[in-house]
């Protein structure tokens, strides 16, 4: 008798926010809990930051819609992505010391094991991602 080989585990669970200063405090506590959900303590520094600063970046690139927080635990790492109505990339800017904000995906990028972004269909808009792996 032959043997199934088992199929990576991946869980996802999505949350729909409103794109308003406030929601960025709530989407980190939604990826606290998640994150202690699926037993991963060790990651919820990083990975609150990570949703802070892609979350504020969406924010400011769909300001007065919903967005939506997508958290992956996959076999190997927990990717946290925001999706937003605006199918425009992402833009990294140069960091001016003097200036508050402008940090967000310089930030993701060095505590991100990857990170990137896509475009989707349906709905239609953009996903910007990152993944710290377990």
């Amino acid at each position: 008798m032959g043997s199934i080989a088992p199929e990576t585990v991946k869980i996802s669970v999505k949350f729909t926010l409103y794109a308003e200063p406030a929601n960025v405090k709530m989407a980190r506590e939604l990826t606290e809990v998640t994150l202690l959900h699926w037993a991963l303590p060790h990651l919820l520094a990083d990975a609150r930051l990570i949703v802070s600063e892609l979350f504020t970046n969406a924010l400011h690139a769909a300001r007065g819609t919903d967005l939506r927080l997508l958290l992956t635990h996959e076999e190997t790492a927990v990717r946290s992505g925001i999706w937003d109505p605006n199918p425009e990339p992402p833009i990294i800017g140069v960091c001016d010391p003097l200036e508050e904000s402008g940090r967000g995906l310089h930030i993701v990028a060095a505590l991100a094991d990857d990170h990137g972004w896509h475009r989707v269909d349906s709905p239609p808009g953009k996903v910007v991602w990152a993944s710290l792996n377990i």
